[in-house]
């Protein structure tokens, strides 16, 4: 039974330096609309194929989905809820830029039923913003906070990037304390990643930009790990903290294992014990589907023994941790916790921060 929707948005006002993702600079709005007439024919093929929906969450990521008209948005989740089972207190976040949406669109959509918004800040310094190719301003991210709130969407994450090239403790003390200081309910907090053919790497591989050395970069996520805390923030993912009751219900399907559905080019799914991939190229996923086949570019079946190994690195990730039945090496386990990188509480497996920063290293020796 499939639980999440995942609906990729390709489109940006400007491609960020270090983005990996699929996205393309454009802001045709009939280009849009024909994108969403696609996503409409990509889920009635998977309906026609026998998929069984109980949807709880629907996802709307990018690029920038913020890009589309809320009337955009509100049509795709009208034909969703009209053909898929939802269950009634259905979590629909949208992925934001602070330089897009206010009162009138958060209004809107609110209609419609989205309840969650998640907005890529990265940071409230300037210097940092230029550094990630970001083009929004630090006001325009508390601007579309308050506007969300005066609409009645409570429910906001802001997205939070570390270990930027020039950063400093004290940068990201101050960034902590701004975002702290709003009132939100989640935060995503991630390690800057350098990707293949990006930007990004050249200017690493160039020695235009140094990163910050690996003691610096793990003094961050401790800083940002016990601020957070101190602030009613509670991790319950490597990278995401949430105050009570505003985990992200979508994101928690990827890390437990629940089934859902990607659609839109580059989505990725988790269906029946397969995994698989759409097409990235953008005109060839639209093409496909316009002679009525699935965009699908890869598939593998995930079998008992590749399980295994995902329920413990994915599994390892959050706060509620692994059963210690699937691990059989106890003496490995015993040294990993007497050295504290692990607490072992009720045959529950959990990381510490300490393990968290060699998440891959520990999942090595585990597996």
């Amino acid at each position: 039974m499939i639980e999440g929707l995942y609906i990729h948005i390709p489109f940006c006002n400007t491609k960020c330096p270090y983005c990996d993702f699929m996205s393309f600079v454009s802001e045709d709005k009939s280009l849009m609309d024909k994108y969403i007439k696609t996503l409409k024919k990509e889920l009635l093929l998977h309906i026609d194929n026998n998929l069984k929906f109980n949807l709880k969450t629907i996802y709307f990521g990018g690029g920038t989905p913020s890009l589309l008209e809320p009337e955009q948005i509100n049509n795709l989740i009208d034909f969703i809820k009209s053909n898929v089972k939802c269950v009634e207190n259905l979590e629909i976040t949208v992925e934001c830029n602070p330089e897009t949406y206010r009162y009138y669109e958060f209004k809107l959509i609110k209609e419609a039923g989205v309840n969650r918004i998640s907005i890529g800040n990265q940071s409230f310094l300037e210097k940092n913003l230029k550094i990630l190719g970001r083009k929004h301003k630090p006001n325009h991210t508390i601007e579309m906070v308050d506007s969300a709130f005066k609409a009645g969407i409570y429910n906001i994450n802001l997205d939070l990037i570390y270990a930027i090239p020039g950063q400093t403790i004290e940068d990201l003390e101050k960034d902590l304390y701004l975002y702290t200081k709003l009132p939100i309910t989640h935060i995503s907090a991630y390690m800057l990643t350098v990707y293949e053919n990006t930007p990004f790497k050249e200017y690493i591989q160039n020695n235009l930009l140094t990163l910050p050395d690996e003691n610096t970069s793990t003094q961050m996520f401790f800083l940002i790990n016990d601020y957070l805390e101190d602030k009613g923030f509670k991790r319950y993912e490597l990278s995401n903290w949430a105050k009570d009751g505003f985990a992200c219900k979508h994101n928690l399907f990827y890390w437990t294992h629940k089934q859902f559905l990607g659609i839109g080019v580059s989505a990725w799914s988790y269906v029946n014990n397969e995994r698989f991939g759409n097409e990235r190229n953008f005109d060839m996923y639209m093409q496909i589907l316009e002679t009525g086949k699935l965009p699908i570019a890869y598939k593998e079946v995930v079998d008992e023994e590749e399980l295994k190994k995902e329920k413990i690195f994915l599994g390892l990730r959050t706060t509620q941790g692994i059963d210690k039945t699937l691990i059989k090496n106890t003496e490995i386990l015993n040294q990993l916790e007497n050295d504290g990188y692990l607490n072992i509480i009720d045959d529950k497996i959990s990381l510490t921060p300490k393990g968290l920063m060699i998440i891959n290293q520990i999942v090595s020796y585990l597996i």
